[in-house]
C-alpha cells in the first residue's frame, strides 16, 4: 500500500491500457512541473503578487491599513491546482487576493486556514468558483465591488494590476516588454523566470525522439516565450509548429479544455498519444479530448516537482493515471516495461 512505502518505491504503473502506451505515435508535454521544476519561478510569482496587490490596495483605498506578507505557502497553491481548475497562475493570485481582501485576517495561521478552506470549495470552474463560494459567506456587493476593484481577468497593462505585477515579476523587465510592447510600471528587478530549472535531459529528449519519430510537441499554459526561454537546451527535439502555448490562445481554450491537444494532436495527424502533466487539471484535459473525440491519449502523472510528491501521487492513482512516476526522465524506461495489472 501507498501509506507503508516511500513514493520513490512505489510502483509507477497502477492501471493503463497497456495497447495504447505501446503503440501511441507521439507524446505531448507540460512544461510546468514537467519538463521544468517552476517551485522558485511560477510558485514565487504567485507569492509575491499576492504580496504586492495585498499592500498596493491597503495603501492606495480604504479597505485596511494591514496586511500579512509571505501569506502564501506552496500547499495552498498547490490545493488551489488539485481542484482542477487554477492552471492559470494568475488566476490562483487572483482567487487569493480576493479571498483575502473579502475576509481579512490579522494572524497568517487563520488567513492560511481561510484559504485553505477556499480552495477546499472550488472546483474546475476556477475563479469562478472561488467568487461563488465567497458571495455564499459574505454580501454578495462586497464581492462585487471587489471583483470591480481588482479588475481581473484584464490583461496586463489593460486595468488589471494583478495580471501586470504578475507578468512584471516573472518575465522582467526586458522580456515583459517583448511580449507586450510596453515599459513596466512596477517591478524592475530580477526576473524570477530565471529561477526555473529544466528537469528533462536532453537524453530523454533523444531518446522518445527515436521512439516516436519525432512527433514530439508542447501542450502548455505559458506563452511561446516562456517556453522557448526554459527549453533553450532540448528546444529543438520538438516540433514547434505542433506546440500550443496557452497562454497565447484565447482564454476560454486554457486548460482543462481540451482544445491544446486537439490542436496538436491534428497538426502532426496522430490520433493515439501520451500526455505527461503535472497536475489534476491536465488529467482532466486529456480524458475530455477523449470523450470529444476519436483520439487515444495515456495519460502520464508527474509528481517529483509537486510541493507534495506524496500527495500529489495519491491523487493520481484516486484519478486514475494511466502511468504515474515521480520524474519524466523515467518515462523512456517505464515505455520498455510495460505491463498489464490483471
Amino acid at each position: 500500500m501507498v501509506g507503508r512505502k516511500s513514493y520513490k518505491k512505489t510502483n509507477p504503473i497502477k492501471k493503463f491500457r497497456k495497447l495504447l502506451l505501446l503503440n501511441s505515435e507521439c507524446v505531448l508535454f507540460d512544461v510546468d512541473g514537467c519538463l521544468v521544476d517552476i517551485r522558485k519561478s511560477y510558485n514565487a510569482a504567485i507569492k509575491t503578487t499576492v504580496d504586492f496587490i495585498l499592500n498596493y490596495f491597503a495603501t492606495t483605498t480604504a479597505i485596511d491599513n494591514f496586511r500579512l506578507t509571505n501569506l502564501v505557502s506552496d500547499n495552498i497553491i498547490l490545493k488551489f491546482r488539485q481542484t482542477g481548475g487554477f492552471n492559470n497562475d494568475v488566476d490562483t493570485s487572483y482567487a487569493i487576493c480576493l479571498a483575502e481582501l473579502a475576509n481579512p485576517h490579522k494572524n497568517r495561521t487563520n488567513a492560511r486556514e481561510f484559504l485553505n478552506k477556499v480552495a477546499a470549495n472550488s472546483d474546475e470552474d476556477g475563479i469562478l468558483s472561488v467568487e461563488k463560494y465567497l458571495m455564499s459567506l459574505t454580501s454578495s456587493t462586497i464581492i462585487k465591488n471587489l471583483k470591480k476593484l481588482l479588475d481581473y481577468p484584464a490583461p496586463a497593462g489593460k486595468r488589471s494590476v494583478i495580471a501586470t505585477v504578475f507578468d512584471e515579476l516573472f518575465y522582467g523587465p526586458e522580456l515583459f516588454k517583448k511580449l507586450h510592447n510596453f515599459e513596466p510600471k512596477f517591478y524592475f528587478g530580477k526576473p524570477l523566470i530565471e529561477n526555473d530549472r529544466l528537469v528533462i535531459t536532453r537524453r530523454t529528449m533523444d531518446l522518445l525522439a527515436r521512439r516516436f519519430g519525432g512527433n514530439l510537441a508542447v501542450v502548455s499554459g505559458r506563452s511561446k516565450l516562456a517556453a522557448e526561454y526554459s527549453l533553450q537546451p532540448i528546444l529543438d527535439t520538438v516540433k514547434q509548429e505542433s506546440s500550443v502555448f496557452l497562454e497565447d490562445e484565447r482564454r476560454e481554450y486554457a486548460k482543462p479544455n481540451p482544445y491544446g491537444i486537439m490542436k496538436a494532436m491534428k497538426s502532426m495527424g496522430t490520433k493515439t498519444a501520451i500526455y505527461a502533466g503535472d497536475s489534476y487539471e491536465d488529467l482532466i484535459m486529456v480524458r475530455r479530448a477523449e470523450e470529444k473525440t476519436h483520439l487515444k491519449i495515456a495519460f502520464c502523472g508527474i509528481y517529483g516537482c509537486s510541493s507534495q510528491p506524496l500527495e500529489t501521487m495519491r491523487q493520481f492513482k484516486k484519478k486514475g493515471a494511466d502511468v504515474i512516476i515521480q520524474d519524466i526522465n523515467q518515462l523512456p524506461k517505464i515505455l520498455n516495461k510495460v505491463w498489464v495489472k490483471e
